[in-house]
């Protein structure tokens, strides 16, 4: 708990945390999600999301518990004190070494993207520094003020999002999502396997931030509603990805969703506003990157026993630069490796661990319960 103390003395409500969760889980996936899910599931992709909520409910619940086990320690720190000293910090490094990764490779979807639609002719490299700069002013800012930031913008993106889809409701071609289950359920739960590391699992990352909320009871609640929430807007997305493209052309594109953009005609005066689209994926992808490096320098200090996380921003920020840079050669190997490896890798790192710890600590707290009930009496 001093550790805490000394290295985040932030606060925030269960509400903040909420709409936390919701642009996490939106951050990142809502331009990408449906390529992958019309692959695998084509005209049904639509259907994926609701399944893949239901499962993560779970995982939520797996969190929830964990939170609630040791409610004022970080997930590093319940790690330590489950596992031990030398034995939590491994587990430990094992889980910010995942997020490492997470950073990187959302770092390394913001250069791409930029550099093929907006910023075709500035070198990728000079926008990931730049993207990942501003982030570190949000990660040295701390907790509060990455919240408030959150609030401050969260309105706009509800109304970009509602825009969005009101506009592209003249675009809507229903034949294109049939025949509805055409291929039975097993494309479906193969997409929802697929989904399920990007951004379910990732939610992981929060577990930093669980101890400074203050209404633990409601905090529990926010965490599912944010959650669904979240999940409903990507279910709408790749609805509309699906009904206004078709599942051919989502499978082809590298951001279908920003492709939406560019259908809307409303009286030959409105057309192209894909923009919208690119405004909403950068203000929900900058909250995730820094909730990531957030929760990423917070941990590696309480492991190294710093007093202070923020020392630790800069020597971050140049590995996760050179590691997004030379570990993803290009779009395509980078998709491939998301694609392939995430889900699995996620599982690992952001199911079966905690996992194990919940049970391992829910076992030594009921076995240290009557020993402290002896020595009351």
């Amino acid at each position: 708990m001093l550790e805490a103390i000394m290295l985040e003395k932030g606060k925030i409500n269960s509400g903040e945390f909420q709409v936390l969760i919701i642009v996490f889980v939106i951050g990142g996936t809502v331009l990408v999600a449906a390529t992958g899910l019309a692959e695998i599931a084509k005209q049904d992709a639509w259907l994926v999301d609701p399944l893949t909520i239901l499962i993560s409910l779970f995982f939520i619940f797996i969190y929830n518990q964990l939170a609630t086990l040791y409610p004022s320690m970080t997930y590093v720190e319940v790690n330590k004190k489950i596992l031990g000293k030398w034995i939590g910090k491994i587990a430990a490094l094992f889980y910010l070494f995942y997020f490492f990764i997470l950073s990187s490779g959302v770092l390394r979807e913001i250069g791409d993207f930029f550099t093929t639609h907006i910023l075709v002719d500035t070198p990728i490299e000079m926008v990931m520094i730049m993207f990942l700069l501003t982030s570190l002013i949000g990660v040295r800012l701390g907790l509060e003020v990455i919240c408030r930031t959150v609030l401050i913008f969260f309105p706009w993106i509800v109304m970009m999002l509602l825009m969005l889809f009101l506009f592209l409701i003249p675009e809507i071609k229903l034949e294109n999502i049939q025949p509805i289950f055409g291929e039975g359920m097993k494309p479906i739960i193969k997409g929802s396997y697929h989904i399920l590391g990007l951004p379910y699992l990732e939610l992981a990352i929060l577990l930093m931030v669980t101890p400074y909320v203050t209404e633990k009871a409601a905090m529990k609640k926010a965490f599912y509603r944010g959650l669904v929430i979240g999940g409903i807007v990507l279910f709408i997305t790749v609805a509309f990805c699906i009904l206004v493209l078709g599942s051919d052309i989502t499978a082809r594109q590298a951001y279908p969703s920003y492709i939406l953009g560019k259908k809307i005609s409303i009286g030959g005066f409105l057309e192209r506003i894909e923009v919208v689209v690119a405004f909403i994926w950068v203000f929900t992808v900058y909250f995730k990157l820094t909730i990531i490096n957030y929760g990423l320098s917070l941990g590696l200090a309480q492991i190294l026993g710093l007093k202070s996380y923020k020392i630790l921003l800069f020597p971050l920020a140049f590995l996760i630069i050179t590691f997004a840079i030379f570990s993803f050669r290009d779009i395509v190997h980078f998709h491939d490796f998301i694609a392939k490896a995430w889900t699995p890798y996620s599982l690992t790192i952001c199911f079966i661990l905690p996992f194990l710890l919940l049970g391992i600590g829910t076992i030594r707290k009921k076995r240290s319960a009557p020993k402290s009930t002896k020595l009351v009496n």
